[in-house]
């Protein structure tokens, strides 16, 4: 009898047989040859077919497409509620706790509309560890400092704050009382933090002007005319500094006077540049006159203020503190005092330095100024800006009449004598 012919499929019996081995079946009765734990097969009991569940392609397709359009829309609400929240870029850094909360719904409703959380994270510029961190911050387990203060600590610091001779002093005296007895040894913050906690410091006042501050620039805008006075430092090649104070008036930016000291500037160095520069004024320029400076030290001396309000008649008017913006003229002048185009580019001597401050101010007031609608200093304190600006416009008005006149003539020349117009035929 022939054996049936099998079609090109691979047979599962032989397959089996090929992966398992020929010993794990006996005859039946007997045993594996080979101690194999495999079942007789009379023993063996046979396995239960169950009908499997098919899913149509078209189905899984269009499960499929619809994960994918969720995920689209997810991807869009993102982008759009990132760009409502104004942030650029990944979230790095410090945000509200608003924001926070809103970034959290936001991604959790993306992950609910069919995308991961890691894509979801990824477009929206945050980090996935982040994230999880935003949405439960409170860690896993407790964790406490090792140098945390003990309990006997914190009583030792309170009671130290309601000793008679402490009581009504700064947080600061209770911190030395405690080194000095030896009662408690913690650091200053530590020991205003624990008294904070126990509502026993003052809350800090916070000194606030009374009046709004009068910026420089509303000053000129006035008609006053300001002294303004700075420091800065040259250094020669030895390492020997030398201070230069320059001297200048606004609103026509001409240099008074630099004078200079030795490694510092004192209130007696200000006061004497101050004088000669003063010296040099215009009188009709003194009688609206207010010294203008920067916080620093020897500017707000109690006898540099005593000297210059007598001399000017009027208090120093001081810039803002940490603006340098409220100088900036003076400012402006110390960068082209040491980066000029004839300015050297090292001192040898101490000599040398005091050489090129006596040049500068020569220089300086004899060059066309940008902010002064490139007149001079000089000219704009000598009175001839506003003549100077008007020539200047006249000129150029002038220059505009004969380039129209000429542009005119070119034109008539180069039409013809007799022009026809030609009508196409339609």
């Amino acid at each position: 009898m022939q054996r049936a012919r099998r079609s090109g499929k691979t047979d599962p019996g032989a397959l089996r047989d090929q992966a398992m081995g020929p010993g794990c079946y006996t005859k039946e009765g007997q045993g594996s040859s080979h101690g194999s734990s495999c079942q007789s097969r009379e023993t063996r009991t046979e396995t239960t077919n169950y009908p499997r569940r098919t899913v149509s392609k078209s189905f899984q397709r269009a499960r499929r497409n619809q994960r994918r359009a969720c995920g689209r829309r997810a991807r869009a609400v993102l982008v759009k509620k990132k760009d409502a929240l104004g942030l650029k870029g990944p979230l790095n850094g410090h945000f509200k706790q608003e924001v926070k909360r809103t970034v959290v719904t936001v991604i959790n409703n993306a992950v609910a509309q069919g995308l991961t959380q890691k894509r979801s994270c990824e477009i929206f510029g945050i980090d996935p560890k982040k994230f999880r961190r935003w949405v439960n911050p409170n860690p896993v387990r407790p964790r406490t400092a090792w140098n945390k203060t003990l309990e006997r600590e914190r009583d030792a610091i309170e009671a130290a704050a309601w000793e008679p001779e402490l009581i009504g002093k700064p947080v600061s005296h209770v911190f030395v009382h405690g080194h000095e007895s030896g009662k408690f040894f913690a650091s200053l913050s530590t020991v205003y933090r624990v008294l904070k906690a126990k509502n026993m410091v003052e809350p800090r006042k916070h000194w606030q002007r009374t009046t709004p501050y009068v910026n420089a620039h509303a000053l000129l805008a006035e008609g006053f005319s300001l002294l303004c006075y700075d420091g800065t430092q040259f250094k020669t090649d030895s390492g020997i500094i030398v201070w230069a104070i320059p001297v200048m008036i606004l609103p026509q930016r001409y240099l008074l006077h630099i004078g200079h000291s030795i490694n510092g500037i004192s209130s007696g160095d200000l006061t004497q540049s101050i004088k000669e520069a003063y010296a040099l004024l215009p009188e009709h320029l003194t009688v609206k006159l207010v010294a203008h400076s920067d916080r620093g030290s020897a500017m707000k001396a109690s006898s540099t203020k005593q000297i210059i309000k007598e001399l000017l008649g009027a208090p120093i008017h001081f810039g803002r503190p940490h603006t340098p913006d409220d100088q900036a003229w003076i400012e402006a002048f110390i960068k082209t005092l040491k980066y000029h185009r004839d300015a050297p580019r090292s001192f040898k001597l101490v000599d040398d330095i005091i050489q090129w401050l006596n040049r500068v101010p020569d220089i300086y007031n004899n060059d066309p100024h940008s902010s002064l609608s490139y007149v001079t200093p000089l000219q704009a304190l000598s009175g001839q800006k506003e003549v100077i600006l008007n020539q200047r416009k006249q000129n150029l008005a002038a220059a505009r009449m004969l380039r129209y006149i000429a542009w005119k003539t070119n034109r008539s020349m180069s039409l013809p004598a007799t022009s026809e117009v030609v009508m196409q035929p339609a």
